[in-house]
């Protein structure tokens, strides 16, 4: 049985949110979800940069003020005054850069709630101050009366919908930023290799998904990324390994069994061509090094 350690786990159920929100920071700790006010990332003991988190729960960050650059299940972001993160459940986060000042505001859902996919948007001042108050009434009605689930849970799907309708309306009003053919396919790949990778490694498991052929799939994420398929097929597996490593007391020959490589040595070969290192060596490095 897995033993799930609080380091990199970041469940709002096994942190302090005090602690992690910094100070000065409001948490309000429901039964069905946690909301935080203006939290300061760069003052937490618990997120690092060069680190890797699993977020377990669905969560909307606003980002109040500073910037940060990080990788949401494997894609590239920099966020900075005005961005709104929708996070799906067991998104894998990587965090490159906080600035000093960053600061965010948000909510995670403890409760089952149906968020199939990161969402990224970059909302107007006014769009962004609707959300802001939308978040601080979910907020004060778990603080005074936690027991309104209902009304909680149909607010944060308010609050989700809106996220999505910014979205949708800033692609929309901008023809630079609409996604080509080969971009939607990328993406696509990017989420069927986030959901499969623990299992399927191969070219044409991701082209038939995709319906389209193996040669098809590799020319366009070529195209799109600069990388081939299997470079981003080997990175997933190669962060999914890191987790294991880094929050749970699997034996190496399991977390290989785990995903699915035929035995223990095939697994570290693969482990130490992608990181540089034996999954003990990195099982074993210094926390603020891994």
């Amino acid at each position: 049985m897995e033993k799930l350690k609080n380091i990199n786990y970041f469940s709002v159920d096994s942190v302090d949110l005090r602690e992690v929100a910094g100070n000065g920071s409001r948490v309000i700790d429901a039964d069905d979800l946690s909301v935080v006010f203006n939290g300061k990332p760069s003052v937490s003991p618990f997120l690092r940069e060069g680190q890797i988190y699993q977020l377990p729960e669905p969560r909307l960050l606003l980002v109040i003020s500073g910037e940060a650059d990080v990788h949401l299940n494997l894609e590239q972001y920099h966020f900075n005054r005005g961005a709104v993160v929708l996070t799906s459940p067991d998104t894998i986060l990587e965090v490159e850069r906080c600035s000093d000042d960053l600061m965010v505001s948000g909510l995670a859902v403890k409760e089952s709630l149906d968020v199939d996919e990161i969402t990224v948007a970059f909302a107007s001042a006014r769009d962004f101050e609707q959300l802001e108050h939308m978040l601080y009434i979910i907020g004060d009605i778990a603080d005074r009366d936690a027991s309104r689930r209902d009304t909680l849970r149909h607010l944060v799907l308010a609050m989700i919908s809106s996220v999505k309708h910014i979205k949708q309306a800033t692609e929309n009003t901008s023809f630079t930023t609409l996604p080509t053919r080969g971009q939607q396919q990328f993406q696509r790949f990017k989420s069927l290799v986030n959901k499969y990778c623990e299992k399927e490694r191969n070219i044409p498991f991701y082209a038939q998904q995709l319906q389209v052929t193996p040669h098809h799939l590799s020319a366009v994420i070529s195209r799109a990324s600069g990388h081939s398929v299997m470079y981003w097929i080997n990175r997933a597996v190669a962060l999914r390994a890191k987790v294991l490593l880094r929050t749970t007391d699997l034996m190496t020959y399991e977390i290989a069994e785990r995903l699915n490589f035929s035995n223990p040595p095939t697994f570290n070969n693969f482990f130490k061509r992608e990181t540089g290192m034996t999954p003990k060596m990195y099982r074993e490095l210094p926390l603020d090094e891994k």
